[in-house]
């Protein structure tokens, strides 16, 4: 029997089946005049358009098809998968493995952040109405069609990876990976009395919903080997209920969270200031990520929102270094700490491996005098 446990504190069960469906939705919603978010009542049908119109849409997919090269598999398939080859490992010989899974939210990934800009200069933010996603009887066709375009963009971008480096799945395989995307999509959401949902006001895209529910359900089937850690941006409505259903206050399935400011915003985005209050009240643990590397936003500009009055738009095309370097970069923390200097936080990827590199350890220097 193991006789001490190993915790893999870095983790992602992400499967491309939440991308695909996330990427479609996000479209989908532009084509209705509702990304990033839904502004009055809904429309029953998009007018058919190019999604190609919408700034990103196709980087965002030539990051799908990369992401089929590695994520398959469901969030279970995944788990058992990382399970089975630790317990092979030197390490698994007497040793158990615990995993805290960090989920990803990437559904604002092609949100310029003008919204923000526009309520500023109001003084209020527009009427937003928060609804499931669904796809109404006579909207159907035209969501399948807007659907099918989607899936050839992603198969034109594995095309383009030489075949000698191409190691996506068989077509079988992912014409049942994108016809499962296409069915939950397309399914009708149950029912709720609106006196007992229990995400009333809570924005939830497709793709991040069954991601959140795949980890939940693991969490409960593994007990004591699983935990998940919620994904928050500071742009998803609802974002602080949902964190009080799914950590409550340090007793959820959720263990902590996940920011991943790449994306589109910085730590001092002021909806993060109540995120933050309520990690320091109840001592819930951060994970962020802090490197160079991984996803970014996909649009050129990005409107900046900070709690310190410093708003903006930023220029990515002219701008030094990669929209990483501007998002990530750990002195952007300084303000963040020294207004809640007992937060827990995880610099994770602690700067990124080029750290090492003699000359180039600035991220990790900062890192360690932020500790200090």
């Amino acid at each position: 029997m193991p006789n001490r446990q190993i915790i893999d504190i870095h983790c992602h069960l992400f499967n491309a089946k939440y991308a695909i469906m996330e990427l479609a939705a996000a479209t989908w919603n532009h084509l209705l005049g509702h990304y990033p978010h839904q502004k009055g009542a809904a429309k029953k049908r998009a007018a058919r358009g190019i999604i190609e119109t919408l700034e990103g849409a196709k980087d965002f997919a030539a990051w799908i098809a990369r992401l089929l090269e590695v994520s398959l598999s469901d969030c279970e398939g995944n788990f058992l998968t990382a399970r089975k080859n630790f317990a092979e490992s030197e390490l698994g010989k007497n040793a158990s493995l615990i995993i805290t899974p960090l989920m990803m939210d990437i559904y604002f990934a092609l949100c310029d952040n003008r919204d923000e800009e526009t309520a500023g200069r109001r003084g209020r933010r527009a009427l937003i109405t928060v609804e499931p996603f669904s796809i109404p009887e006579d909207g159907k066709k035209n969501f399948e069609d807007h659907f099918d375009h989607i899936k050839n963009l992603i198969l034109e971008e594995i095309q383009k990876t030489p075949a000698t480096r191409r190691r996506s799945a068989s077509g079988e395989t992912l014409n049942t990976l994108f016809d499962d995307a296409r069915k939950d999509l397309l399914a009708v959401p149950k029912k709720t009395r609106r006196s007992v949902n229990p995400y009333e006001g809570i924005e939830l895209s497709p793709g991040f919903k069954q991601h959140m529910h795949d980890l939940e359900a693991l969490a409960k089937k593994y007990p004591g080997q699983v935990f998940p850690f919620l994904a928050v941006d500071p742009r998803r409505i609802g974002i602080l209920k949902l964190m009080d259903l799914k950590v409550k206050k340090g007793k959820g399935i959720f263990k902590g969270i996940k920011l991943y400011t790449p994306l589109g915003y910085l730590p001092t985005h002021p909806n993060l200031a109540p995120v933050f209050e309520y990690c320091t009240t109840y001592d819930i643990p951060i994970t962020l990520h802090c490197s160079q590397g991984g996803m970014n936003n996909f649009r050129k500009e990005n409107y900046v929102n900070t709690w310190e009055g410093s708003n903006h738009w930023e220029d990515f095309k002219t701008v030094q270094g990669n929209k990483s370097s501007y998002f990530t970069a750990p002195e952007k923390w300084r303000p963040v700490l020294n207004r809640w200097p007992n937060l827990r936080i995880n610099f994770a990827h602690f700067g990124g491996g080029d750290q090492l590199a003699e000359g180039h350890t600035a991220w990790m220097e900062e890192i360690i005098k932020m500790i200090q």
